[in-house]
């Protein structure tokens, strides 16, 4: 396992590593190294100096406990559907997502109480997060050796289009005060439909993820929040494109006991490739025909394009004939 200085153990000792990124300016190879062996271990890995304005994110931050601070029936004017944007009420967490084409409508206006200036830097914010995810995509594919025929560094970069329709979403996510039991999950154990997800999280951690596979004698060890940081995970999609060299990650969100005096707040960008991205396996030395019979997970998809796929997750995870009683 990788550890640095910043690296915080968790009990069992076992750490999620934090890589610094200003390393895929000044030495990508070095970069690209840290990136594949964090995302072959355990996957998932911070990154600092990562290039994300942090007063941006606690801008973000802001206008997300402005937003869920309101009552529940003034939040619910947009509820989330099979485009998989809008407010998502559940008892335990709450979500308000958009996507890429939501980003200039109503659903953003609407989040942000018609402050213009506010839903300009939301689309700011959105951006910089999709150029930080190709970033690290491209040490991915460097790492992977994918020839130059081939795109080389920028292999990831026709597939993950800023403007072409994809599954990518901007989730903003809150934890009421919790007085339940601290025993039950707040998220329960699930992987990600895309490529990668990066995640920011504020004061209050709760995340958990599944250390298993690679420390058999520790099955979820936690993820704390680290200042200045990013987190990020392997999705799917890198799962079924690496025929399993890069594992998606179960990981859930279980209760903290700050949160019986404050909420917990955090904010997730799924990265989806394009919507008519197959997903075969990438052209790497490193990935081969015989690695898939052992990568069965996610065969089921393996068929699918990216968009495909994503709505065939979402019909199986999500009823969105739920009422507002409900939550």
């Amino acid at each position: 396992m990788l550890l640095n200085n910043d690296s915080q153990p968790s009990q069992s000792g076992v750490t999620i590593p934090v890589i610094d990124f200003g390393l895929f300016s000044s030495d990508p190879e070095e970069c690209a190294r840290l990136v594949i062996e964090a995302s072959r271990n355990i996957g998932f890995f911070y990154v600092k100096n990562h290039g994300v304005p942090q007063d941006l994110i606690d801008d973000m931050f802001a206008c997300s406990e402005r937003f869920f601070q309101r009552p529940v029936h003034s939040k619910s004017r947009h509820l989330i559907g099979p485009d998989n944007d809008g407010f998502s009420p559940m008892k335990s967490e709450m979500a308000y997502n958009l996507r890429k084409t939501s980003l200039e409508n109503e659903l953003t206006s609407y989040f942000v109480q018609g402050d213009n200036v506010e839903q300009e830097k939301v689309g700011v914010f959105f951006k910089d997060l999709h150029r930080l995810s190709r970033d690290i995509m491209r040490c991915f594919a460097l790492a992977l050796q994918v020839p130059k025929a081939a795109g080389g560094s920028h292999f990831f970069d026709k597939s993950h289009e800023w403007d072409a329709e994809s599954g990518t979403t901007l989730r903003f996510l809150y934890y009421p005060q919790q007085t339940g039991d601290p025993d039950s999950p707040l998220a329960g154990s699930h992987t990600d439909y895309g490529s990668i997800t990066l995640l920011m999280q504020k004061d209050i951690a709760g995340l958990e993820v599944q250390a298993s596979r690679v420390h058999k004698d520790v099955p979820w060890i936690a993820a704390p929040v680290i200042p200045n940081t990013i987190l990020v995970n392997i999705a799917d999609h890198l799962q079924m494109w690496t025929n399993g060299l890069f594992k998606s990650t179960m990981h859930r969100v279980v209760y903290n006991p700050q949160q019986l005096h404050s909420a917990r707040y955090s904010i997730a960008c799924f990265i989806h490739a394009n919507d008519d991205t197959k997903l075969d396996p990438i052209p790497s030395p490193m990935i081969t025909q015989e690695m898939r019979a052992e990568a069965v997970e996610f065969e089921e998809g393996r068929n699918m394009t990216a968009g495909e796929y994503l709505q065939w997750r979402l019909n199986r995870s999500y009823d969105y004939n739920f009422k507002l009683e409900d939550a």
